[in-house]
Parts: structure tokens; sequence; C-alpha cells
């Protein structure tokens, strides 16, 4: 075990240098911090007396309407009790993890297909070891992405003359510990196949899939279709990370924090499952393509 973690980490302080001198990297960063800039000055403008009113600016206007339509008013509420902090985070948060995820699984994918990871399992290293560089690196850049995320809010805030409520604090925590599920589930889809493009597609269905299940739990629609995903939902709810990204929402807003500490045990659980399955993967099917 030890062996295997040394070489894990090895890879994994090579993984990190080549992350941070590239610019894809850097390019998924400030996209998401120029997407959160617009989205807070949009909000300030849309400010009167009586509060915050989306109606007030044409692309909040857009998402306020097109939120309602599908989730209902008190979602949008919700979203936007404490300003505008919990929408950028997630919507700022995306391109990076985007990027970290799609990279590491089409790496992961190129380098099976070409005989890397066998060449370097001649070595002390081996399937397992390797994955696991590749998920130590994605959580460590994902934590240097939060607190980058952070300053910028902070700083957004103090200029704005906004308050940055507690939620997002929580909601940061939520979504690091999502982000190693969804990592993990882009190790077992490498795993589970055997080229970057099988991997790609099969994690993206996947995490698709996901969302379109928890959407349909919000979504308004007829009594019939919320019936069918109901089921779905009761079904595939205990695989899926947004799931449990949900469950820990929920008890933030009713001020829970046992409910809270069980969402992220679970997330953990998930992860670990995950990667449990992807290592017996790796022992039946190998490293070679």
């Amino acid at each position: 075990m030890r062996p295997r973690m040394h070489a894990a980490g090895v890879i994994a302080r090579r993984r990190i240098y080549e992350t941070l001198i590239s610019p894809g990297y850097y390019l998924s960063l400030s996209i998401g911090l120029l997407v959160g800039y617009f989205l807070i000055s949009g909000f300030v403008k849309s400010i009167d007396s009586s509060g915050f009113n989306f109606q007030l600016n044409p692309f909040y206007d857009l998402i306020g309407r097109s939120f309602q339509g599908a989730f209902g008013a008190t979602f949008v509420e919700q979203l936007f009790a404490e300003g505008p902090f919990l929408f950028v985070l997630i919507v700022s948060f995306l391109p990076v993890f985007i990027y970290l995820a799609i990279s590491s699984v089409f790496r992961f994918g190129l380098e099976k297909k070409v005989g890397a990871i066998e060449l370097l399992s001649y070595g002390p290293v081996d399937g397992t070891a390797y994955f696991m560089a590749s998920l130590i690196k994605d959580i460590l850049i994902t934590l240097l992405s939060i607190v980058a995320l952070l300053v910028f809010l902070w700083v957004s805030a103090l200029v704005n003359n906004l308050l940055l409520g507690p939620t997002v604090y929580y909601a940061l925590v939520l979504m690091f510990f999502l982000s190693i599920v969804v990592y993990a589930y882009g190790i077992l889809a490498s795993s589970l196949t055997d080229n970057s493009a099988s991997a790609i597609a099969l994690f993206l269905v996947v995490l698709v899939f996901f969302l379109i299940i928890m959407m349909g739990s919000f979504t308004i629609v007829s009594s019939y279709v919320r019936n069918l995903t109901g089921v779905l939902s009761w079904i595939i709810q205990w695989l899926s990370p947004f799931f449990y990204w949900d469950l820990g929402m929920k008890a933030i807003g009713a001020g829970n924090a046992g409910s809270f500490g069980l969402s992220l045990l679970f997330l953990c659980c998930l992860s670990a499952v995950i990667l449990v399955l992807s290592h017996i993967t790796m022992r039946i099917k190998g490293v070679r393509a």
C-alpha cells in the first residue's frame, strides 16, 4: 500500500506542475471569474427600493423568468436569498470543474490507449496508483480554484457593498466534496473503456442523466411525469452526487448541521465505493487498451 501511495504522490506532483503551467487551467478560471463579475454587476443594477428585482436587468430578467417557469418562484427566491453569490459560485466554478474533469478523463483514456499506463505498470506503479495520482491532482487544483473563487467573492462583496452570507461557505464545502465524487466517476468511466472518446462519452452520459433526474424533481410538470420522475429518482438517487448536494443545500436552508454533515459523509462514502469499483475494474481489465 505504501509503495502505491508513494508512486501516486510522485505522479500527482508532476501532474500538478503540468496543470499549473497549462494555459487551459487559467483560461477556464478566467472565464469563470469574468462571468461571475458580469453576474454580480447585473445583480447590483437590479436592486431598487424594494430589493432585488430581476426585471430591471435584461440578462437577469431572462434568468429569472426561465427559472420561475421551470422551477417556480420559490426556487428563484431561495437562489437569490443572500444576494447573487450562490448563483455566481455555481456558475463561476463550472468552467474550472468541467476543465479538470474532462481533461483528466481524456488523458486517462489517451494514455491507456497508447500504452503509457502499461509501461508505467512494469515499475512500481499499477493502475490504481495511476488513477489515484489523477484524483489527488484534481482535488488539490480544485482547492486552489475554490480559494481563488472565494477571494473573488470577498472582493466583489466589499466593492459592491454586499454581504457574503453563510450559505456560500457551506455551499463551497458541498461543492468540494461533490467534485470528488464526479472525479471518481470520471476514473470509473476511464477504467471501463479503452480510449478517451469512449471514456468522455460514458462520463458525460452518466452526469447528464443524473442532472436530468435531479432537475426533474424540481421542474413544474404534470403529475404523471412527476410520479415517473419520482420513481426513477428514488432508485437512482443513491448513486447521484447531485442528490446529496440537494440534501446538503436543504440542510443549510433548514439550519440542520446534522443533516449537512450526513450529506458530506454520504458523498465521501459514494466516492470510496466508486474508487473501489475502479480498482476492481483495473484489476480485471488490466491497463492495456
